[in-house]
């Protein structure tokens, strides 16, 4: 009789134990895998055309899609269930987006992706050989402006990134912050 009992109680703690293992393999199997890490980083790509990720360099990219992989994985840590969603490409894109304007957020200078300097220099707003930390107190004045004017952030990089910005608003809010980086040249004309 004892040994019955102890084959059943052998039987149960070997069933939960593979039952555990199997729970455990199932989890593991959810993550992604480099293949599909690798596969999601492609699909990125589509994107890299958009204002902010076409200025990027591939580093800058390869970090930029890693993140937004990193926050896909985790909201959706099933790949093949990700892949599957009717609206998968409105969902990357909200991910797409979220990241650009947290970026922006964290480091105001990262709106040299989407208005470069040299083209704020060819387009006479700002003047030729500003040091990196003149830019930088550039960008930061022009984030604080935008942030002012549109509200969020998030809303300012949707009309970027689909060429829906207000150019007036934009350069006139740019001018206002590039002022202190034009030497005014003051000659004083003596009239009789």
């Amino acid at each position: 009789m004892q040994q019955k009992s102890f084959r059943r109680l052998l039987f149960v703690v070997l069933a939960s134990l593979m039952s555990a293992l199997t729970i455990s393999s199932c989890t593991s199997q959810k993550r992604w895998n480099e293949q599909q890490r690798h596969e999601a980083h492609q699909m990125l790509r589509q994107w890299r055309e958009i204002a902010y990720l076409n200025a990027l360099t591939e580093e800058e990219f390869e970090l930029f899609a890693t993140n937004v992989t990193d926050l896909l994985e985790e909201e959706w840590p099933s790949y093949v269930e990700f892949i599957q969603m009717p609206m998968v490409g409105d969902s990357v894109e909200m991910v797409v987006v979220a990241t650009i304007v947290t970026e922006i957020k964290a480091s105001p200078e990262k709106l040299r992706h989407i208005f470069s300097y040299p083209e704020l220099v060819e387009a006479s707003i700002l003047p030729e050989g500003m040091s990196l930390r003149q830019q930088h107190d550039f960008y930061k004045c022009f984030a604080e402006r935008v942030n002012m004017s549109y509200g969020s952030m998030q809303q300012f990089v949707w009309d970027a990134i689909y060429s829906r910005l207000n150019d007036k608003l934009i350069a006139q809010m740019m001018r206002r912050c590039a002022d202190p980086y034009w030497e005014v040249d003051v000659t004083v004309v003596e009239v009789d």
